[in-house]
């Protein structure tokens, strides 16, 4: 089994290349974003922490964590956004542990896509990094888009990630993501019949 570690920054089209990965060979998906969801439900193993560190507002009548009172409070705050980070980081970093060990034994190919590979340490469980790489005015037009965001909170949620160079300096391949759906899926294609170690890096 090898694991592939898939991230990218906000507007990168990295869960679009995973779902082509996918397809293309039949790997298994990871998404941290859902474990995120997983570890923060109710029951989850951040739930208890993430509550007693925000209070019992956010959460709803269903008994779950209210996503949207929760962002409201972190957004913008530096401090609150890093004592959530702190608390989910790990219990995710637990959870995909988890998940791989149980299934190290078996034949196949693992996708791991996220954007907080590094900030979790989940990058260490992988065979291969592969960065989704976007140049920032096409990312910012793509969020604009996609999201309704203004260019003031593309340029504020881009701040808040590290820099393309953090990224590729780390990297195993560089995929450039910046034309047609169908081009990717066609380099794509191409790269999964082997999955070699050579870095392809883009023009920056």
């Amino acid at each position: 089994m090898r694991v592939i570690g898939l991230t990218g920054g906000v507007g990168s089209g990295k869960s679009l290349v995973a779902q082509i990965l996918k397809q293309e060979t039949g790997a298994e998906l990871i998404l941290t974003d859902d474990v995120g969801h997983i570890v923060t439900d109710k029951g989850g193993s951040a739930f208890d922490l993430v509550v007693e560190r925000f209070g019992n507002e956010i959460v709803s009548e269903t008994g779950e964590i209210d996503r949207k009172k929760l962002a409201d409070i972190v957004f913008n705050d530096k401090k609150a956004i890093k004592d959530l980070n702190d608390i989910v980081h790990p219990k995710v970093k637990e959870y995909i542990e988890q998940y791989i060990e149980n299934r190290k034994e078996k034949a196949g190919n693992i996708i791991l896509e996220s954007a907080i590979l590094f900030e979790t340490e989940c990058d260490k469980y992988c065979d291969e990094i592969w960065y989704v790489y976007v140049p920032r005015n096409i990312r910012i037009e793509r969020l604009k888009d996609s999201r309704g965001y203004s260019v003031e909170k593309c340029e504020a949620v881009m701040a808040s990630q590290k820099p393309d160079d953090f990224y590729i300096s780390r990297s195993d391949r560089v995929i450039k993501n910046d034309g047609s759906v169908e081009k990717l899926r066609e380099y794509l294609k191409n790269i999964s019949k082997d999955w070699g170690f050579a870095k392809s890096l883009p023009d920056l």
